[in-house]
């Protein structure tokens, strides 16, 4: 499949690599096909980009790569909505928002997106722990160690 970026032009992804997401993302519920692109082979980040639409594309990353010791637990509601049948499917990715040319980047950690990595059924959850920010930022190691990858 073919998709049109406008970050990357028109990429070729494979129709089995697709993530659909039934509930969209929070503001974007209406989108709910995405692929994820790794920009650079080596970056630690990927896009997670629509493709229904060219322009709508988020920074997300593993959270176990800046915080080991994040850990989240899902509603049984949502394990059942992305068919969950173990822990060891899930893959967890958050959004980062990314300002002042690359100085100032935070995670978005009460509202990760878990994955099914068998049938790659994605659902953005809202965790009602207090401990996760919206805005976590990541400290000037993070950002280096992120702008380096």
């Amino acid at each position: 499949m073919r998709i049109e970026t406008t970050r990357f032009g028109v990429v070729e992804i494979d129709d089995n690599a697709l993530l659909t997401m039934p509930n969209g993302l929070m503001g974007f519920e209406n989108m709910t096909e995405y692929c994820l692109i790794q920009h650079q082979p080596t970056a630690k980040f990927k896009w997670l980009q629509s493709t229904q639409e060219p322009s709508l594309a988020f920074v997300v990353v593993d959270p176990s790569e800046y915080f080991s010791d994040y850990e989240i637990e899902i509603a049984d509601s949502d394990v059942n909505k992305l068919q969950l049948s173990s822990a060891l499917d899930a893959a967890v990715l958050v959004i980062l928002t990314i300002r002042g040319g690359g100085q100032r980047v935070s995670a978005n950690l009460s509202a990760p997106i878990v994955v099914n990595s068998k049938n790659l059924t994605a659902l953005q959850v809202v965790l009602q722990d207090e401990r996760h920010e919206t805005r976590h930022a990541l400290t000037p190691t993070h950002i280096k160690h992120t702008a380096a990858a």
